[in-house]
């Protein structure tokens, strides 16, 4: 380990992520991957719809970042989603494509027919849905799951064990579940499923300690944000020895989403140390081609890809700005800069701006202004703030300012 783990190239983190006490609690695995299930988990998000070249676009950008596994979606779902995950397959990417598959035989062979390198096998575990929902029986769950992912390892398929709603589900019957699944099945991997977003970030590190106590085989990680823990939660994950975090981007995904992909990536990188071997300046770009195929805005604050995710309007961060230009230096700025993400610094104008903010905009103008003129200014500025209840665009500050100094 380097002397100041926490100093970066590009961030400056808290020293104590790095204390000796903190990490001995840790129980991190040799190698991390992600595994982006945008593609299907996202879609499945109220409101979006994903056409062929969306997933191919996506997947893609996906592909820039580094991930390492890409959710190429479920066959099954339309001839569309068959078609796309079938191109995702063959367009050479170096992240490997994986198609999501109940537990039913004709999943897998559309899997097959995709030439996909893997398929996610999905049962219910929890008795609230096998019994509540389904109306079925434990067994049907366990017949069902250990004939769907035999065949699928019998026809060459690397298999990831996905028994959802893990977090509700009786421990017993998981257990039996996910040791019936390594042994008989022998699956390449089992996830511990937060479907529903319900545990906290302890519960969900004890839950994947006692996986791995279980089955002698990676453990991957699927949280939901129905509490704002899904990032939380997946970071819990890994300190306890998960090896795969399912993600998607900009945390898009079914109710209130999942772990977000650029989240995910940055936080293990710069609190954990943990180097993915990813691209990471290709993260916003991500998120702008997400926005763009599926309508949506993010908000602007949203961390790491958000558009105003490094903004300022208060002037006294902006006199922070100012002193350390050229921007060598984080103190008191960022814990990590703009362009590690891909992103940009974003400077706006309104009812919390100071002199320090017009001094800004008339250094990017290459202006000059008396103490007197900056106070006139910066007048004009906040009171056309707190008029249209919104951040000045630059035309307007420029306006105001060109009618002072004239």
């Amino acid at each position: 380990m380097v002397a100041k783990p926490w100093l970066g190239p590009n961030w400056v983190a808290s020293r104590h992520n790095f204390d000796p006490r903190v990490r001995k609690q840790l129980k991190l695995p040799k190698k991390v991957q992600l595994y982006d299930v945008s593609l299907r988990d996202g879609e499945q998000m109220p409101g979006v719809v994903f056409r062929r070249e969306d997933k191919v676009k996506i997947a893609q950008a996906l592909d820039e970042i580094g991930v390492h596994k890409i959710e190429a979606g479920m066959p099954a779902v339309s001839k569309e989603d068959f078609e796309a995950a079938r191109e995702i397959a063959h367009l050479g990417l170096n992240a490997k494509a994986v198609a999501f598959c109940r537990a039913r035989k004709e999943d897998v062979d559309l899997a097959l027919k995709c030439d996909a390198w893997g398929a996610l096998i999905e049962v219910p575990s929890s008795d609230a849905l096998i019994q509540d929902a389904f109306r079925w029986t434990r067994e049907r769950i366990m017949n069902s799951a250990l004939e769907a992912t035999s065949y699928a390892k019998e026809h060459g398929l690397n298999v990831t064990f996905f028994p959802y709603d893990t977090t509700r589900a009786d421990p017993v019957f998981v257990r039996r579940l996910m040791t019936t699944m390594a042994k008989k099945a022998k699956v390449d991997a089992v996830v511990c499923v937060d479907t529903f977003g319900c545990a906290a970030p302890p519960a969900i590190a004890q839950l994947v300690r006692t996986v791995k106590s279980w089955v002698k085989l990676p453990v991957e990680i699927h949280c939901h944000d129905d509490l704002g823990l899904a990032t939380a939660n997946a970071l819990a994950a890994v300190a306890a020895g998960a090896e795969v975090v399912h993600t998607n981007l900009c945390g898009i995904g079914e109710r209130a989403g999942g772990a977000a992909t650029e989240e995910v990536a940055v936080a293990l990188r710069i609190l954990y140390g943990i180097d993915m071997g990813l691209n990471y300046d290709k993260l916003y770009k991500a998120g702008q081609i997400l926005q763009e195929t599926t309508g949506l805005k993010l908000w602007p604050g949203k961390a790491v890809v958000g558009e105003n995710a490094f903004g300022y309007e208060a002037g006294i961060p902006l006199m922070f700005l100012r002193n350390m230009k050229p921007l060598n230096s984080l103190r008191g700025a960022f814990s990590y800069l703009p362009e590690f993400v891909g992103n940009k610094i974003v400077v706006l104008y309104g009812k919390k701006s100071g002199a320090n903010s017009v001094e800004w905009r008339l250094d990017e103008l290459g202006m000059k202004a008396s103490e007197e003129q900056i106070q006139a200014i910066l007048k004009q500025v906040k009171d056309t703030g707190i008029q249209k209840k919104r951040a000045l665009t630059e035309q307007e500050v420029d306006q105001i300012i060109r009618g002072v100094v004239k």
